[in-house]
């Protein structure tokens, strides 16, 4: 009996500690967190219902904006953990030709087409992890833009950044930064140009925007580190660059994060 007492005397904190699953990924703006939990958990973050996929993976992302810290709920299991904030640089891009910073209503119903197109690519597509523990950066260049900076374009401020870009000379090979397939390949978008997106699983999607060439095509599966295209200047671009976005469903992540940290 004194064993038995000495035993819950000294360890009852680490023991608590270890029955919380380990979480993978960075808990900061533009962030993504994952994790296997045991069949039949549930899963609330913020109060909120998270869906668990097969196996027990889940995946959650912050976004550019978010509180000081987030609550997650596993089963009866409750933790706070700290959400790191990130400064944000303002990008000032001129010499845009004016249609693409104040398009017509033609240009309009074209955007609004492109817009639809993307929001379908979206949404969640295979329920199963496709994607690799790091993602490696799809292109070699210098980075011009950056995640979550505020955009000023011909002097008229726009929506924030939701990626990041590379410049490099035209024809420069863009690679998968992570296994997965291609869900849509789009020629000319109106903002874009020519567009692929690529289906990581879990609902986890990278978009691949202004490009030269494209050699994927859609449902094909792609592993890392495969060609799926050369940089160019489609779309709304002053120079040849790709831009990378990646989102989770609606919310945008920080490609750099899944660069610098590893998802299980």
């Amino acid at each position: 009996m004194f064993l038995i007492f000495f035993i819950i005397l000294i360890f009852p904190v680490n023991f608590k500690a270890e029955t919380f699953p380990k979480i993978f990924g960075c808990f900061c703006e533009g962030g993504v967190i994952t994790g296997n939990l045991e069949n039949g958990s549930k899963l609330k973050i913020d109060n909120k219902q998270v869906e668990v996929f097969e196996k027990g993976r889940f995946i959650y992302a912050f976004g550019r904006k978010y509180k000081e810290n987030v609550k997650i709920e596993i089963n009866d299991k409750v933790k706070k953990f700290t959400v790191s904030k990130k400064k944000y640089k303002i990008e000032n891009i001129k010499g845009l030709p004016r249609k693409k910073v104040e398009p017509s209503k033609e240009d309009l119903n074209k955007i609004i087409s492109d817009q639809n197109k993307i929001k379908k690519a979206k949404l969640i597509g295979y329920k199963t992890r496709l994607f690799n523990e790091k993602f490696i950066l799809p292109s070699k260049g210098r980075m011009s833009g950056f995640y979550g900076s505020q955009r000023i374009l011909n002097s008229k401020p726009r929506r924030p950044h939701a990626g990041i870009d590379i410049a490099a000379k035209e024809g420069t090979s863009v690679i998968a930064p992570s296994s997965g397939i291609i869900k849509l390949v789009e020629e000319d978008m109106f903002f874009t140009g020519n567009t692929v997106i690529m289906d990581h699983g879990l609902g986890l999607i990278s978009i691949f925007a202004h490009l030269k060439e494209v050699f994927v095509e859609k449902g094909e599966k792609v592993l890392q580190g495969q060609k799926i295209g050369s940089i160019g200047m489609t779309g709304r671009a002053t120079g040849p660059h790709l831009h990378w976005g990646v989102y989770l469903n609606n919310t945008s992540v920080d490609p750099e994060v899944l660069l610098k940290y590893e998802l299980n």
